[in-house]
């Protein structure tokens, strides 16, 4: 009896939790169908096939600025030069009435002697919106290198390092949370750099009232406290609190 009852309740979860994750993976199908249709009408240089794809504030903002084939040929040149060879999707974060979508990318591009741009690799933010039920391209914004991101020197915990005559805050990105035996300690991305913020152990971070489970990748954090007196990108923190993405 007990047994039938368990599956009666666990199954409409797992009903739930299957039908959340196609969902998910049904989003980024659309979301990349769009980028990468996108892309291909910029390859056939089709002017209103790529404005198709596009929300209608950016079709706004391309016709207030092309107004000739010969700067709508400009547009699918520079365009071009923004298509990557390939793309690796790490991280797609919507916003609470998920009309927004971000979808975080590394983007691996080819060498061009027009613009001397060696073969790299950058990391991307591609934008969408969704329009009359339809996901449309908002913008791509083209960020760092992941390759040539600054780092501490290390991230070993020294308590005595902490400048306590200065205050200083610091927000940034998630990277990575490492709970360590007497303290721990969150790495943070900051535009081009990787900041270490150090905080107390995991059991007294809980016994502060601190959510742990907010200390996860991609989830934006803000900290107050000390810098270092010996190294720029580490930070000992005294207070911190999520930030809404």
């Amino acid at each position: 009896m007990f047994k039938n009852s368990l599956l009666v309740i666990t199954l409409p979860l797992i009903f739930v939790v299957c039908n959340a994750r196609v969902a998910g993976q049904n989003m980024l199908a659309e979301l990349k169908n769009v980028y990468d249709n996108y892309n291909s009408a910029i390859k056939e240089r089709d002017f209103n096939k790529v404005l198709s794809y596009c929300t209608s504030d950016l079709q706004k903002e391309i016709l207030s600025q092309v107004k000739t084939k010969t700067e709508q040929d400009d547009l699918m040149i520079n365009g071009l030069m923004q298509i990557p060879e390939s793309y690796e999707i790490q991280h797609i974060a919507s916003q609470e009435d998920s009309t927004k979508v971000t979808v975080n990318t590394i983007m691996q591009f080819s060498a061009m002697k027009e613009i001397e741009r060696e073969r790299s690799r950058i990391e991307c933010e591609i934008h969408f919106k969704k329009e009359k039920d339809q996901w449309k391209l908002e913008s791509v914004w083209f960020l760092t290198d992941p390759d040539k991101i600054n780092r501490p020197k290390d991230y070993t915990y020294n308590q005595g390092d902490a400048e306590l005559e200065k205050d200083g805050n610091i927000g940034g990105r998630i990277v990575r949370t490492d709970f360590m035996p007497n303290y721990t300690v969150v790495v943070l991305r900051v535009l081009d750099e990787e900041d270490a913020v150090f905080l107390p152990p995991k059991e007294d971070l809980i016994k502060f009232g601190v959510s742990v489970n907010d200390l996860i990748p991609w989830k934006i954090y803000e900290f107050t406290g000390h810098p270092s007196k010996t190294d720029k990108l580490k930070f000992f923190a005294v207070t911190g609190k999520p930030v809404s993405n």
